[in-house]
């Protein structure tokens, strides 16, 4: 099937281009600073919610009357005016994709882990792999070192994570820069297994010949949501509303789901997907689906009490050295 989005670029003389992201702090790099790159259309992972609009104002409110497609009757409660997305009155961005951060491995060379404590086996040693994107792996490195306040994580605690960590990192045959070089490692045969990532890489490996599976071990997994937003570099304003109400419709979102393995926010989306896809998440109750994984923050960016989002960059940097 053609992608829903390009039909419509086709049906209204619009030429998508695109700029490639390796992780998240990509986009804020390419919008910081007085020679901005001119985007029309970004996202920002729900984590970075109020780092973009307050403190870095790297984007703009969103005028949603030109948004019709996003409206309660359509779009599922959880995702419709939170708070990661609309906060003051203001709707800062548009929820239009979501699923979960697990352990992914491939069973041709290793057991089905049941825990992430199973990546420490001997003879796993140089053949796992960690995702260098901080807000998918942070959360799995304090959950594994039996912190469970993250992003409120106190100071002695920061220190306790990062120093199990070393565990991990001992593992370890490399930090992947993007979840294309997990898959990269993975078809290769370097490595076994990815301790935490977006399990929709299982799709990019499928295409490769390789069949890998994810697991959602019993200290559980973590859930992300990417909304659309407008940078305050955006020129083609009218085209950009245009785009992201098609982005949620139904087609689209039903087509993104399945090529992605995400979830929809939109509930007439349902009924267009094929039963592998639909299957993938309970929507009769996603508020409990939710609860069990909840869409996290980031550290706090200053604290006296608490460890702050530059003391964890700081932390995590020098896990990644000497690799």
């Amino acid at each position: 099937n053609i992608e829903p989005t390009k039909e419509w670029a086709a049906q209204h003389n619009v030429k998508i281009t695109n700029a490639s992201m390796a992780t998240q702090d990509d986009v804020q790099a390419k919008l910081v600073g007085g020679s901005a790159v001119r985007l029309d259309v970004t996202s920002y992972n729900q984590a970075y919610n109020h780092f973009y609009a307050d403190e870095l104002k790297i984007i703009q409110p969103l005028d949603m009357t030109k948004v019709p497609t996003y409206n309660e009757n359509d779009i599922f409660a959880p995702f419709y005016q939170k708070d990661r997305w609309y906060w003051a009155g203001t709707q800062w961005g548009i929820p239009f994709c979501w699923g979960l951060v697990a352990l992914v491995y491939n069973p041709k060379m290793m057991a089905r882990p049941t825990s992430y404590k199973d990546l420490l086996a001997p003879e796993l040693k140089g053949k796992i792999t960690i995702v260098d994107d901080m807000t998918g792996t942070w959360p799995a490195l304090a959950k594994v070192a039996g912190v469970d306040t993250f992003p409120d994580v106190t100071k002695d605690d920061l220190a306790k994570i990062f120093e199990h960590a070393k565990l991990y990192k001992d593992q370890c045959k490399t930090f992947s820069l993007s979840n294309g070089d997990v898959v990269s490692l993975m078809v290769s045969g370097d490595v076994a297994a990815c301790l935490c990532v977006g399990t929709n890489i299982t799709v990019d490996a499928a295409k490769q010949g390789l069949e890998l599976e994810y697991v959602i071990p019993e200290e559980g997994a973590f859930m992300w949501s990417d909304a659309l937003c407008l940078p305050n570099s955006a020129s083609n304003i009218d085209t950009a509303y245009a785009f992201m109400n098609e982005c949620i419709g139904p087609k689209a979102q039903a087509w993104q789901a399945a090529r992605c393995v995400c979830g929809t926010v939109n509930k007439n989306a349902i009924e267009l997907m094929d039963e592998e896809t639909r299957s993938l998440f309970d929507y009769s109750d996603l508020d409990t689906v939710l609860k069990n994984t909840p869409l996290l923050g980031i550290p706090p960016r200053e604290s006296d009490d608490l460890a702050t989002y530059d003391e964890w960059v700081q932390a995590y940097e020098g896990l990644k050295s000497g690799i």
